[in-house]
Order: C-alpha cells, then sequence, then structure tokens
C-alpha cells in the first residue's frame, strides 16, 4: 500500500465520518421549514391525528418535528440513469478549479463504466460552464458574508443530511490509480 493510497484512506475515512456527524444532528426547523410536501393532506384521519400529536410534541421539544418522507432523486432530467442507481457524492470543498477539473475528468473515466452511479459534486468552485458540460448536479456552496449563522456551514450541515446513504468520496479520488479508486469504492462507511 503506497502513501498516496494511504492518504487518500484516511482523508475518505475522515470526510465519511465527519458528513455522517453533520447527517446525524440535522437542523430540524430547517429541514419543516423547506418540506414541500408538508402542506398536503394527509391520506387518513389517524394520519391527520398523528401530524397534530407530533408537531405538538415537537413543540415541547420532546419529539423530532414532522417531516415528509419521499425520495430524492439527484439526477437531472436530461441524464436520468437506467434502474437502480447510487448516489456518488464528490466532495470538493476548498478544491482549487484546475485540480477540480482534473479530478472530474477521472471521475468521468471512471463513472461511464458504472452507469448506476450518479454523481453529485459539492463545491465551492464556481466553474458553471464547464459544470454544464458534466451532466451532474451540483451543489454550489459559496461563502456569504452577513449577521447569524453561517450559511456555508448551515447548507454543508443539510446537504450531509440530504446525502446521508450516499457514497461519500473526496475530490483527490478522482486523481487516483485504478487500485485505490477500487479500495475507495469498496470502504465501508463507518457510522
Amino acid at each position: 500500500m503506497g502513501a498516496d493510497e494511504l492518504n487518500l484512506m484516511k482523508e475518505t475515512q475522515a470526510l465519511r465520518k465527519t458528513i455522517a456527524a453533520w447527517a446525524a444532528d440535522p437542523e430540524w426547523s430547517l429541514l419543516c421549514r423547506y418540506d414541500l410536501l408538508r402542506l398536503k393532506p394527509p391520506r387518513s384521519q389517524g394520519d391527520l391525528w398523528f401530524r397534530r400529536a407530533k408537531n405538538m410534541l415537537a413543540r415541547l421539544g420532546l419529539a423530532r418535528p414532522h417531516l415528509t418522507k419521499y425520495s430524492w432523486l439527484p439526477t437531472l432530467k436530461h441524464a436520468l440513469p437506467g434502474g437502480n442507481s447510487n448516489v456518488l457524492l464528490i466532495w470538493a470543498m476548498g478544491v482549487e478549479q484546475d485540480d477540480l477539473r482534473e479530478a472530474c475528468d477521472g471521475f468521468l473515466k471512471r463513472i461511464d463504466a458504472e452507469s448506476s452511479k450518479v454523481p453529485v459534486l459539492v463545491t465551492d468552485c464556481a466553474d458553471f460552464a464547464y459544470f454544464s458540460r458534466l451532466q451532474w448536479l451540483v451543489e454550489y456552496v459559496p461563502e456569504l458574508n452577513g449577521d447569524g449563522p453561517s450559511y456555508r456551514a448551515r447548507k454543508l450541515q443539510y446537504l450531509a443530511w440530504r446525502y446521508r446513504d450516499a457514497l461519500v468520496v473526496p475530490a483527490s479520488a478522482g486523481k487516483a490509480c485504478e487500485t485505490d479508486w477500487n479500495e475507495v469504492m469498496e470502504m465501508e462507511m463507518k457510522r
């Protein structure tokens, strides 16, 4: 095992551990505020009473707020994968533009062979012309100044929760050799 492979493994494990910690403690008020299906009427009278009771317990701080369960498809309409797909979350926060382009080219070569992987790129790099050619979902996380809690921190925590079931890899995995790539893809996510 080479030094680069060891560094990639440690980087991947640390990243997955951080994202799992963020996903375990989401900002429930934010999730409920932007839950698009929360205003949809309940299917039965029992669902209505359950939702009211849960809202009362949530206001008292005794339970988590109601959040509608619905599937999240990270695909674009013009790039729908066939069959079952797995999300490959590419974490590229703080990566320079040229390094990110090189890593994305590496991911493109490997993901084409595996059509079941749907890449989602999380980045703070504003290279939108290049990203549109990738046909990937790109979660752009800018640094915004202002009063109150950090927008970036809140959005990163939200994205960690949203993609909690995804396979997370750092951007450096795109530049890894074939054996390192296979090792990272086979790593179990430790919770």
